[in-house]
């Protein structure tokens, strides 16, 4: 399947130590604060297997608007505002135009 407009997040992000799960927890609520329908097509967060404190995201929008509706809007800013205070360092980010997607099993966001 051809990208098109579709719309893709990449992240790292280091928590304190000890602190990975509350994390994942925090993350997981703010995909849940965004709902369903707002353009994510897909998520995956993985905590990286040679460092206890490093969790990856990944996300896949139907575009850059969809995106950026959602993670402006008040529930997922609520959420998003707790971050900071469980990571050791700042986030590293990276977007970009997704030049095919292959869909498959979706996650649940219940």
């Amino acid at each position: 399947m051809s990208g098109d407009n579709l719309f893709g997040v990449y992240g790292r992000m280091t928590a304190l130590p000890g602190r990975r799960d509350e994390l994942i927890a925090v993350l997981l609520a703010g995909l849940q604060a965004g709902g369903k329908g707002g353009g994510l097509l897909s998520f995956s967060i993985n905590a990286a297997v040679d460092d206890s404190d490093t969790v990856w995201l990944t996300q896949l929008w139907v575009d850059k608007a969809a995106h950026d509706a959602t993670t402006r809007s008040e529930p997922v800013a609520a959420v998003s505002r707790l971050v900071p205070a469980l990571l050791a360092g700042q986030p590293e980010g990276h977007y970009g135009n997704t030049v095919h997607y292959h869909g498959g099993a979706t996650g649940s966001l219940d």
